[in-house]
């Protein structure tokens, strides 16, 4: 059988990260004497409301839901294919057998609808040619919807350093406009405008935006990588290969993705 992979479970880097992050800043903050140095209204309204305009402007409304939702998914890890393989095991000894009927019924149990479909075609005798050119179709068209939500957050991350700098330039406009004016308390709440702005817009895209994408990226890649061993299982039924060639080649990738993903 294969090797089993660890149930679904939280990612520790991402727990790590989110408690190094905070832990950062509690640093920064608190190591100048008053955390309330580092909070400004006008500074978070700028930059926060900057870069919902530019989502609301840049992407439509299922993408940002889609990206949104996707947040979740930063914080567990992938499941396995232990269930797949089953099934594709299980189709693979009724059609090597030429139990058709048996065979198709099972394919109707299968939970994963891209193994679904690839075990139907070959149950159907399609080609391989068609099996390769629908199947590798569907794994282009999961990616690139994966992708569309790990490029939400790269666009976000460009843009809030972008917004940093506008607050930081209004509050140097403000801070000039009451030099003549000889407002002390004035002139230093429009330079923690024009300081913390810039922070706040820094903090957003390196800390939060820019490491969001990169985890996205990287469940994109090891999704990918699943589908293409589903995939191949599937070319090998097509082929007529014996269930325990299969077994046995789907275990061997099985562990490589294992290795890898352990090495993340």
């Amino acid at each position: 059988m294969a090797k089993k992979a660890p149930p679904s479970r939280f990612v520790l880097t991402s727990i790590l990260g989110i408690v190094a992050t905070i832990a950062l800043l509690w640093y920064v903050t608190y190591a100048s004497g008053d955390a309330r140095f580092f909070y400004n209204e006008e500074g978070l309204l700028i930059v926060g409301g900057g870069v919902v305009c530019v989502a609301l402007l840049a992407f439509r409304g299922d993408e940002i839901k889609a990206a949104l939702s996707a947040i979740a998914s930063v914080f567990r890890a992938s499941p396995g294919l232990e269930r797949e393989v089953v099934d594709l095991l299980d189709v693979s000894k009724l059609l090597y057998s030429k139990q058709i009927a048996p065979a198709d019924d099972r394919v109707r149990r299968v939970s994963s609808p891209f193994l679904k479909l690839g075990l139907q075609m070959v149950v159907d005798g399609a080609s391989l040619d068609d099996i390769m050119h629908v199947m590798n179709w569907r794994i282009q068209k999961q990616a690139e919807a994966e992708q569309a939500q790990s490029r939400f957050f790269r666009v976000l991350a460009a843009f809030a350093p972008a917004f940093g700098l506008l607050g930081t330039l209004a509050g140097m406009v403000g801070m000039l406009k009451q030099l003549g004016a000889g407002d002390i308390g004035l002139i230093g709440s429009s330079m923690a405008i024009a300081m913390l702005a810039t922070l706040y817009g820094l903090v957003l895209a390196n800390l939060v935006f820019k490491p969001m994408a990169i985890k996205l990226e990287q469940r994109t890649t090891e999704h990918v990588a699943q589908l293409n061993i589903l995939l191949e299982g599937v070319v090998l039924i097509q082929l007529n290969r014996s269930p325990s060639a299969i077994q046995e080649t789907l275990n061997t990738y099985l562990m490589a993705a294992h290795e890898v993903g352990r090495g993340r």
